[in-house]
């Protein structure tokens, strides 16, 4: 039986792409598959104006680690859910009110 893993997300930690660059993402990911299969779930925050360009980062990160295979061991590759924070970002905001 499966069960998913869902790992939460902000922008920031996308555009650094450290969690899924560093043998220690794909170390543990794997070691926790081991142990029990489940499927793999990103949920990102972030604001709804970034939303696209968030998910485009994410999904390339995605690809890239699936094209090397270090996520050969998933049965399907990970779904990327969109958990909104607001309509637009703050800094957007501010720069319209000047």
């Amino acid at each position: 039986m499966f069960s998913d893993v869902v790992i939460v997300l902000r922008e920031s930690t996308i555009q650094d792409t450290i969690f899924i660059q560093h043998a220690v993402f794909n170390n543990i990911v794997r070691g926790m598959y081991e142990v029990k299969p489940f499927h793999l779930v990103f949920s990102l925050e972030t604001w709804e104006g970034d939303k696209e360009d968030t998910v485009k980062a994410l999904r390339r990160c995605v690809d890239v680690e699936t094209a090397k295979g270090r996520l050969d061991f998933l049965p399907r590759p990970p779904v990327i859910v969109f958990n909104p924070r607001a309509a637009r970002s703050p800094k957007r905001n501010m720069s319209r009110a000047w």
